[in-house]
Formats: C-alpha cells, structure tokens, sequence
C-alpha cells in the first residue's frame, strides 16, 4: 500500500518533471537546431558528458546525424556543430566578431585567481586581447625564439632520457610514467629556466595531483570533490611565488618575464601573478606527454613502421662523426626531422587525427541565424568537436575510425592536412594553439631519442591498446585508462656508440604547413 506521503512526493516528482519538460520545449525556438530525445530534462547533458565524456558528442552525432544539434543544461545552451560547411561559416573572419573564442574563462577557472584578477583580465581581453595569447605568439609561433626554447628542451631530454629510459630494472615501468616524468622537466625547463619550480620532485608531484581534479573545478564543487587537487594547486602557488620574488624569472625563456612584468604593471599583484602560471603550465603539460604516449605506442607495436622510422633517423647523423677512446660519438640533428623523416611526421599526424578529442569552443555574441537556417542566440556556447572532422567517413573516407598513416602519404591526405575543415588537432582560426611548434618539436625530439638507443617491449608479450573512456572532456588528447607496463633495454646494435643530439639552425622547419581557416 502507498501512503499519503508517497502518492504526493511521486505527485510532486511529476509535476516537477512535467514542469521541466514543458518549459524545456516552450522555451527552445522552432528556428534553433533540433534538440535531440530528452530522457532527463536539462540533466542528460551533463549525465551523458559525466559517463561517457567526449563520447557522449560522439554517440549522439552517429546516432542522429545532425549536422548541427542543441544540448539544453541548465543556465545553458550548447550548439554542437559537426557539419563541414557550418564550421567553415562560423571560422570564417567576417563572423569573428559573431562567435568569439571562449577560452579566458576556463583559464580563469582552474588558475585559483581572486575574483579581482578575474575581472580585470576579461575587461583587458577585450581591449587589449589575452596577454598569455599574444606572448606565446611572439615568442613561440617560429622563428629564432622558438630555436632557442627548443634547444634547451632538445639539451635536457639529451640527458634525462639517457638517464631515466637507461637506469638498469629488474621490474617493467609504466611508459606514460616515464615520458611524463621526462616531458616535463624539457618543457618547463626550457620555459622557466634554471630555478624551474617544476625541478622540485614536490611540485612535480602535486601538478599530477591536481591535474585530475580540474574536471571537479570546472564542474562540481571543488570545495568538497577536489580538496586534494585544491591542496596540489596551493602547493605550486606557493612555488611559482617564491620564484618571482627571488628573480627566477629574470633567467627565464624571454616570454615569462614579459607576462610577468605586464601584469604587475597592470596592477596584479605577486601571489596573483603566480597563480596565472597555471595557465602556462597547464599549455604546456596537458597534451605532449600523452601525445608521445600514442606516437610511441604506434611506432613501438609495428615492427615495420619502427624500422622505417630508425632509417629514417638515421639520416640526421651528421656525416663529421666523432670518435673518442671507448665509443664511437654520433651527433644527431633533430632539427632536421620534419624535412627528413616522413614516416615519423606521418606517424604523429595520424595520431593527432585519430585519438584527439579537442573541443573547439566559441560563445554567442548576439543573436544570429547561422547559414541563413539556424537560430544561435546570444550568449550559446558552441562547441565543434575534433572528432566529429576527424572520424567523418565523407572527409577521411570508409577507414576514418581506423588508424593507418599510409593515408597521409598521399597527395590528397596532404592535402587535407592543410585544413582545419580536415584536420584541427590545435584547433582553428585565432584560437589555434599557438605552442604546437615548440610542444611538437620537443615531443618528435624524445620519441627520435628513444627509438635510437632503446628497445621497448610490452611487459605483457605483446602491444594492447588500452581504452580511453575515462578520458577527461577537456583535454585535447585523451589519456589511456591505463598505462602500459613496458621492458625498456639499450639497443644491441649500437651498444658501441655515443649519441650526442642537438637541435641545429635549419631555419623553417619549424612552423609546420600553414593551415588554412
């Protein structure tokens, strides 16, 4: 029997729910995309992206084939976007001032900064566009600064490589693990400069402790779910602080004294100006190391690939080969292998194509109707994930959901790497990712690194890929719910030889193939 009590609350439940449903559908314009079945009003959204992530976008676009659908949360609309043509409409520069990139805000989130600092930086993005943007351009886009960033990175993975991937071990060691480890001190090295925070074992260890809690900060209450990452993100605050007030910066990479002394002038303080270093770190660390990950699991599990890619190598041994008493000293130029190592390139782009999640995410400025069709109204957030491009049959053909470098080896796969209508691994237009020379560069350098002096083997007997579906939505690259415990031993055919690896001066292999918009 069902007491009063009962029969209310599922009464109250009803109404509610019938409430909601109601409004949902009074509210959503007949012009606006069409909003896919709704189970949950306004919570199946956020249900679907908590389970299933970018899968969610994903399952939804196979299963509906909209070209363009809407996603009702609440306090807000998302547009997601999958059609080519829509894309090209909405990148289109006459339409800048229509749909603008939203990313300030998703820095401001995780960084910790003071609702003062917050507000300051979006009023000075307006006017004066982001400040962190505009330096990574000028320092990192191409061009003699990018050298030298990349030679103090290419000189640090020189020795922690040889020192963490040739430490002796009885046991096998998890390849994510080591690539990070060694990723990241090259990075911020060569970015922070001798007083590197990042050198410290303690902040390296809480930047991984506070890296899966950025989810809760975006979209929980991180006072309660991420006290851990919150503890993590106080600990490098305090790092970060001690390296500005005792002048670290001044021996930096010429880009982080510039944003440092543009936001004091700017009436930022110290503490507050340590914080926003999140930001960098945070652009520098959230995609490479997984990225490597990939490109090495890739090249490691074909045996084919992986001899193609040693020969290739090869070719960037300097022809003036040194000699000393007990070795034979071979000096490599890594500056040289985006010209001379295709396969290796190839290898990385479909990587990029096949696994990268990236979101593309831009807000509503006004009300707008897109393609003479759509309603957008102001304020929507658009969102165009990568995936919907790269695993679109129409673009990539019947194997889209497949990985095979061979198809960039052709005319026309060059071709489509040459647009972000095709291929936006580092999203688009002014919100493409202006450090994907030097992170590429860098990351190129240690799989080059690895492939010539060591043998990896799975410690399993053999090469698995591991599932993704707990990869986080906002990162560009998604991480593997496992790590792959692998075998790492010196190759025996060069046991003889000393490397020695340098990034030279060949000036425009740096920026890769201009994209077009």
């Amino acid at each position: 029997m069902f007491s009063i009590l009962d029969l209310v609350f599922v009464a109250f439940v009803a109404v509610v729910y019938g409430g909601a449903y109601v409004f949902l559908y009074s509210t959503q314009s007949k012009r606006e995309p069409r909003l896919p079945p709704t189970v949950i009003p306004y919570l199946d959204p956020p249900i679907g992206i908590a389970k299933e992530k970018v899968n969610y976008l994903v399952n939804l676009r196979m299963k509906y084939k909209l070209p363009i659908f809407t996603l009702r949360m609440p306090f807000q609309r998302l547009y997601v976007v999958n059609a080519a043509e829509l894309i090209r409409i909405i990148q289109a520069k006459t339409n800048l001032g229509t749909f603008v990139p939203n990313l300030l805000d998703f820095g401001l989130l995780f960084s910790g900064v003071n609702k003062e600092t917050q507000e300051f930086l979006r009023s000075a993005a307006a006017t004066q566009g982001n400040s962190f943007t505009v330096s990574v351009h000028k320092f990192l886009a191409q061009g003699p600064t990018l050298q030298v960033a990349t030679r103090t990175a290419v000189d640090r993975l020189a020795a922690s490589v040889r020192n963490s991937f040739g430490l002796p071990r009885i046991n096998q060691v998890g390849l994510l693990e080591i690539i990070r480890h060694d990723l990241m001190r090259a990075l911020t090295g060569a970015i922070y400069g001798p007083e590197n925070p990042y050198d410290d074992p303690e902040v390296e260890a809480s930047w991984q402790a506070f890296v899966p809690g950025i989810t809760h900060l975006l979209y929980s209450v991180p006072r309660l779910t991420a006290r851990k990452a919150l503890r993590a993100r106080s600990r490098i605050h305090i790092a970060f602080t001690k390296y500005f007030e005792t002048g670290g910066h001044h021996q930096a990479f010429a880009m982080i004294p510039e944003i440092f002394e543009w936001n004091r002038r700017s009436g930022i303080s110290l503490p507050e100006a340590a914080k926003l270093e999140m930001a960098t770190s945070l652009a520098m660390l959230s995609s490479g190391a997984i990225t490597a990950f990939w490109l090495l699991f890739h090249i490691c599990s074909n045996p084919e690939v992986l001899e193609q890619c040693r020969a290739e190598l090869a070719e960037l041994v300097s022809t003036k080969t040194e000699s000393t008493a007990d070795a034979q000293v071979k000096v490599v130029d890594l500056s040289l292998l985006k010209k001379k190592c295709p396969t290796m390139i190839a290898m990385l782009n479909e990587t990029l194509r096949y696994h990268s999640t990236l979101i593309n995410i831009k807000k509503v400025d006004h009300n707008t109707t897109l393609a003479g069709q759509y309603l957008l109204k102001k304020d929507a957030i658009i969102m165009i994930p990568g995936t919907a491009v790269h695993h679109d049959p129409e673009i990539w053909g019947p194997s889209a959901t497949t990985f095979d470098h061979r198809r960039l080896a052709t005319s026309e796969g060059q071709k489509k790497l040459q647009s972000t209508l095709s291929f936006r691994p580092f999203g688009a237009g002014s919100t493409m990712c202006p450090g994907r020379h030097f992170s590429t560069n860098v990351m190129l350098s240690l799989v080059a690194i690895v492939l010539l002096q060591f043998d990896i083997k799975p410690a399993e007997g053999r090469w698995v890929m591991p599932t993704k579906w707990k990869a986080d939505l906002w990162n560009a690259m998604p991480k593997p719910d496992a790590d792959i415990p692998v075998r790492i031993n010196p190759r025996e055919s060069v046991q003889a030889v000393h490397w020695k690896f340098v990034w030279g001066d060949n000036a425009g292999q740096d920026a890769d193939a201009k994209q077009e918009d």
